[in-house]
């Protein structure tokens, strides 16, 4: 099931991105996300300082409201408040009988699509991702788990380097609470201004904007 189910629905563009702007800034308005056919969202600077920003890509769902700044052309976005961030945590083990390793959200709903590494006693490691049901070797009967990393990779959330100690060869549940993460965290962000078009430097990638006339 895609990650973006298993949250409260996010915000609808088409609600996010209804103010109108002030002729009174030279560079409040409204600007439109251009990355692809698939992608839908938009960026609004209000001359008040404020600024709304949502995306819709594939699985990813995201927005952000928060304060905005500007200088000699350098346009500067930060999320107010400021989010909080989604955390792996270890959860209580489900038994050598279980799948061998499980992921689930801090409500108790399983979680397919994590990525995820093992590091196993014998100085090999073994990479894949979670099903709904979780992931289990063909034979665990001969390896033992060292150590455990996660990814989700919708968001970018990663985990810590999780060390099992002692080793353990199945059974291993991961818990993700996912807190603010449709929530994107702009810190000083900068809305760079080209020739045509604006870049919005995002803290996973660039975000190629065109202001809406």
């Amino acid at each position: 099931m895609p990650f973006r189910r298993l949250l409260l629905p996010a915000v609808c563009i088409g609600i996010v991105l209804t103010a109108p702007a002030d002729a009174r800034s030279p560079y409040a308005g409204r600007y439109r996300v251009a990355i692809g056919p698939d992608s839908a969202g938009g960026l609004e600077l209000g001359a008040d300082g404020k600024f709304r920003y949502v995306l819709s890509e594939g699985a990813l769902d995201e927005h952000a409201e928060g304060t905005w700044t500007e200088s000699g052309g350098d346009i500067r976005l930060t999320t107010a408040p400021k989010p909080v961030a989604a955390v792996f945590a270890r959860g209580p083990d489900a038994g050598a009988d279980a799948a061998t390793i499980r992921v689930r959200l801090a409500d108790g709903r399983d979680l397919a699509g994590v990525d995820f590494r093992l590091g196993l006693t014998s100085g090999s490691s073994v990479a894949g991702y979670t099903q709904a049901e979780g992931w289990s070797f063909a034979d665990a009967s001969e390896r033992k788990i060292a150590w455990v990393e996660l990814y989700e990779p919708i968001y970018g959330v990663a985990s810590p380097h999780f060390a099992i100690d002692p080793p353990a060869s199945g059974g291993l549940v991961f818990v993700l609470t996912p807190n603010d993460i449709d929530t994107v965290d702009f810190a000083n962000a900068q809305l760079e201004r080209r020739s045509d078009d604006f870049v919005l430097h995002h803290p996973r990638r660039d975000l190629r904007m065109v202001r809406e006339k």
